[in-house]
């Protein structure tokens, strides 16, 4: 059966069956809602096609249909069909994820096993041994604020999709009932460590499971000596930013960093421990079961490392003292668990070794420290310390300086070497005491992210003591500049207190816009040829981290030339690297949509070419992310697999695909340049922030209670551009349906270059580089789930009838560009599967949307009314209009439909 059958038969169908049973519970507001919200979709759909407004769409249903001219009554049953549509998204959501095997081709191309057999078809295990000893994929999990589903309707989530998979009728009736009592909101915005609290459920529900299984499969399967196999360090790493990533939330502190470091080495021992005992429940063998008790009671005491044990003194009486008497490591309890697997193999026939090993590989995956918590802050809170730091420094025989901040960037560089130099030669705890004084200037400005700057570094110490070095060893920063940056950390790092000759950190720059992937090369030649750094980079194993933010990029200079320049980015900064003698490991700051870099992730990592290094991937997830691709075990080994495979086919199978000739190289730079003129043609009109504050729901993100972080980075101060965070930026416009960052600029730039010659070049480009087809399949996502008919009575507003048109124009011109370079007749006609999910969740969130727009206009009007009031001699006419909080909360419940249902809209 195909996939677009197989959708029909196991998600399509059902849902009509399963909605039906939920719109029978016995809730009297849900079978009133369920005969009224069919015919309400309906109306809007119709009604919008005509040109029709959102207000006057929902006035008139409700006074022409029902009779309801009271607008307080509409509104409290515009309330009850979102409620209903809320549930009915996860209902959907809950049937995709029990498909998802029906589906997907879970055993074909991308998946570990394909990739695999090819390696023994085409003789190149040697190679394959070669490359997977150096090989890493790692997956960042973020706590970004796109999840709009609460903790509660996770679970309900969770338990749903796997009563749907067994047909369980009873249970799925009673998760439907459940569902229906339960709130959907959280009542106050989580802290950070709730939000970590949170992604636990992920690590330790699927990751924990999934993630050793196929580290297993990697380093067994075909590699020839098992021993040696089995001792490699897992190949795929979890990384975790709640509780580290400070950049923008100042509700990150040193001491929150701690506790989620704790939080995560608890949770490892605890589920090692299960593990244990349950192995102990087999391993009854003589000589085994006393190791197996061993390694029992080590790991209880690395969970409470001390104990107190009575001492017998020399004269007789008894003292207590403190002993600690577990692991030290994770290595020292993986080479007890060898111990068992030899003694098994040899003394006990292998019985169950199997589960031994199994337990050593998910000890070689998660060690102590089960996910790596990094360190993030943007390079402009580190200039604002430096400012106070140098002056301190100065006053103590080092080198330092009484205005930081007024120096050019080659003489910042010059100081900030000379100064890890001097103090280079400082014990310990003189730096420490420089670190207390500054932090104590500081706490005269009163700015507490200031102040708990070299707390991070404390954080970090004391993490890696517990956890070991991988549990806390990055430090990444926002807003890279300039080399002088990079060095910045490293003085905070000596300050902090961290080794002089061997600093346990990986100083991460991060280039987020356009200006700053031109100049990553440079930034990052002037660090490989500084003695103080790249003697860091020796005490590194010679390998660097680079991040790029595919986020701020597309933000800053558009999707076409976010996506191109990424691209040749990484191929300089491989070179140069090269050159310089030291390997460069690119982490991608990677969002859901693919206006954030989303879309097919394995296509785009598959798409790389030889000259850009793909020996290590690594991306951040978020948000609604992480529970649509690794919310269950099944799709998280689907999406890891895919993500895994892409890397060993670059590195192994490098002609697969063909690669860019020098034209076809000019003729992407030349759409490159032409998509971010008209990108930046947009983003300068005098009406682009203003329409995002007034037309769209931009100013309600902070209102969701869905994350901890504040949706600008300095809220004091009027919207600008560069303070707005890339995911309200790009909700916002998901929100009106235009997803104007996916697309916005392709189809002009197209245009531009649309002689004979270009289009052939183009269409030829696509069927035969997978880059290029990637990033028109992706925007092809975005145009997918934009719909102006919505927003289609902006083009008579007076202040932003002009500007909408420019949306929608672009809109059309870029769909009707991709499917003529595609070769389509409809958008994702090559996936009528994902075509097929998105129409039905685009249609079963029509009504929220259309309500939003009603509730966005009424307020607009309430706003203008209130302001012609206070002009007025004459007092306003009272109406039975419903209040500005009302229609507020109105909006923000829509936005949690339309983001969940979407799943990857910011």
């Amino acid at each position: 059966m195909n996939s677009i059958n197989s959708f029909q038969e196991h998600v399509d169908m059902k849902f009509q069956l399963y909605n039906g049973l939920f719109l029978n519970l016995p809730f009297e507001d849900v079978r009133t809602s369920g005969l009224l919200l069919p015919v309400f979709t309906q109306y809007a759909k119709q009604e919008l096609e005509k040109g029709a407004a959102p207000k006057e769409i929902v006035l008139q249903f409700f006074r022409e249909r029902l009779g309801i001219e009271d607008e307080q009554v509409i509104v409290d049953d515009l309330f009850r069909f979102m409620r209903l549509v809320e549930r009915q998204v996860v209902l959907f959501d809950a049937l995709e994820d029990a498909a998802f095997s029906q589906i997907h081709d879970i055993q074909g191309p991308g998946c570990v096993k394909d990739v695999l057999n090819r390696i023994e078809r085409e003789e190149r295990i040697e190679d394959y041994e070669a490359f997977i000893n150096d090989y890493r994929v790692r997956i960042v999990l973020t706590a970004h604020p796109t999840q709009f589903y609460t903790d509660e309707v996770l679970t309900i989530l969770t338990d749903l999709a796997k009563s749907l998979e067994s047909n369980d009728i009873r249970s799925i009736n009673e998760l439907l009932l459940q569902m229906g009592q339960t709130r959907f909101k959280n009542r106050e915005k989580p802290t950070p460590l709730e939000e970590a609290e949170g992604l636990m459920w992920i690590l330790e529900h699927v990751m924990y499971q999934v993630v050793p299984d196929i580290h297993q499969r990697l380093v067994t399967r075909v590699c020839r000596d098992t021993e040696a196999a089995i001792r490699l360090p897992g190949r795929i790493e979890l990384g975790f930013w709640p509780g580290g990533d400070r950049d923008g939330n100042p509700y990150v502190t040193s001491d929150l960093t701690k506790e989620v470091g704790e939080l995560l080495r608890s949770s490892i021992i605890q589920l090692y421990l299960h593990d244990v005992r349950s192995l102990r429940r087999r391993l009854t063998f003589p000589g085994v079961i006393e190791l197996m008790d061993s390694i029992e009671e080590r790991l209880e005491h690395t969970l409470y490392p001390f104990s107190r044990v009575p001492k017998k003194a020399s004269d007789g009486t008894f003292c207590v003292e403190l002993e600690d008497r577990g692991y030290r490591s994770s290595q020292e309890l993986v080479e007890d668990l060898l111990t068992i697997r030899k003694l098994v193999n040899q003394e006990h026939r292998g019985l169950f070794v199997d589960r031994v090993e199994r337990l050593i590989c998910t000890v070689q995956s998660f060690g102590f420290h089960f996910a790596t918590l990094d360190i993030r802050q943007d390079s402009r809170v580190h200039g604002d310390f430096m400012e106070t730091a140098m002056k301190i420094i100065g006053k103590n025989g080092i080198t330092g300086h009484e205005d930081y901040l007024s120096l050019g960037e080659t003489e910042r560089f010059t100081l900030l070497e000379n100064t890890i130099q001097d103090m280079r030669s400082l014990p310990r705890e003189q730096r420490l005491s420089l670190g207390r004084e500054i932090t104590s200037e500081l706490a005269d400005h009163d700015n507490q992210i200031l102040k708990d700057i070299l707390g991070s570094v404390e954080a970090l110490e004391e993490i890696q003591s517990r956890n070991g070095e991988i549990g806390c060893h990055r430090y990444i920063i926002s807003n890279t500049q300039s080399a002088a940056n990079v060095l910045e950390v490293m003085v905070i790092a000596l300050l902090g207190g961290l080794d002089t000759q061997n600093l346990p950190l990986d100083i991460v720059p991060l280039f987020e816009t356009i200006d700053d992937l031109h100049a990553a090369q440079s930034v990052m030649e002037q660090l490989y040829t500084a003695p103080v750094y790249t003697s860091h980079l020796i005490n590194r194993r010679e390998n660097q981290t680079i991040m790029l933010g595919f986020s701020d990029g597309t933000k800053d200079g558009g999707y076409v030339a976010a996506n191109w320049e990424i691209y040749q980015a990484k191929e300089r900064l491989t070179l140069v690297s090269k050159n310089k003698g030291y390997r460069v490991q690119f982490f991608d700051g990677r969002g859901g949509p693919p206006a954030r870099g989303g879309g097919n992730t394995h296509k785009f990592y598959r798409s790389l070419g030889p000259e850009i290094d793909s020996r290590a991937i690594q991306l951040t997830i978020q948000g609604q992310t992480i529970s649509s691709l690794y919310g269950t075990p099944e799709s998280a080994t689907y999406n890891l697999e895919q993500i895994v495979s892409a890397g060993i086919e670059n590195n192994l199978f490098p002609g697969d695909y063909s690669t860019m000739s020098t034209s076809e190289r000019g003729d992407l730079q030349e759409l490159s340049i032409a998509a971010r003129e008209a990108y930046l043609e947009l983003r300068n009109h005098p009406s682009f922030v203003p329409y995002l504050e007034q037309m769209t729901p931009l100013q309600y993100y902070g209102k969701t209670n869905i994350g901890s972080r504040p949706a600008k980075r300095k809220s004091n101060r009027s919207l600008r551009l560069e303070d707005l965070r890339a995911i309200p930026f790009v909700g916002a416009w998901s929100q009106m349906k235009q997803n104007v960052p996916g697309f916005y600029g392709f189809g002009r730039a197209l245009n531009v270059l649309s002689t004979p010659e270009r289009t052939q070049a183009f269409q030829r480009l696509y069927q035969g580089n997978l880059f290029f087809r990637t990033l028109v399949e992706n925007s092809m996502q975005s145009l997918s789930k934009s719909y102006f008919a919505l927003t289609r009575y902006h083009r008579e507003d007076p202040q932003f009838g002009e500007f909408w048109n420019l949306l929608n124009d672009e809109a059309e011109r870029t769909m009707k560009k991709l499917l003529a370079i595609s070769g389509q007749t409809s958008l994702l006609e090559t996936d009528p599967s994902i075509r097929q999910s998105i129409a039905l969740r685009e249609n079963l969130i029509l009504p929220s949307q259309v309500i939003q727009q009603y509730a966005l206009t009424r307020l607009r009007e309430l706003e203008k009314n209130q302001g012609m009031a206070g002009h007025s001699n004459h007092p306003v006419k009272e109406t039975t209009i419903p209040n500005q909080e009302t229609f507020e909360k109105l909006v923000i419940k829509s936005m949690a439909a339309s983001i969940n249902a979407s799943r990857n809209a910011v």
